[in-house]
């Protein structure tokens, strides 16, 4: 079955196969799924005259869900989750300048 992508408000996308992106505030982005979410940092560039917006997305420097060390992200999660947070921006039609 192939995942529908459901754009709920001018800040979220959510997937019919349970994930979410959510984007908090112009500093941070929470994705979940099944229950669990992780919390990134983002940053918003604008160009001089405010016009264009590309967005810096900060990876955590330790993957855990829910912030618990016990509960960590595999490597290949996490690439799994940027991938959706980038299918997200791109719904949202927002730009991404980089992740880091």
């Amino acid at each position: 079955m192939k995942d529908s992508l459901k754009i709920l408000n001018d800040q979220t996308v959510e997937s019919s196969s349970g994930w979410k992106v959510e984007i908090l505030s112009t500093d941070s982005l929470m994705y979940s799924e099944e229950g669990k979410s992780v919390l990134l940092e983002i940053e918003e560039h604008r160009d001089t005259i405010g016009a264009d917006v590309e967005w810096t997305i900060y990876e955590p420097l330790a993957w855990c869900w829910d912030r618990q060390k016990e509960h960590i992200i595999s490597q290949k999660e996490s690439s799994e989750i940027l991938n959706r947070i980038e299918l997200a921006f791109w719904m949202l039609d927002l730009k991404i300048k980089e992740i880091i």
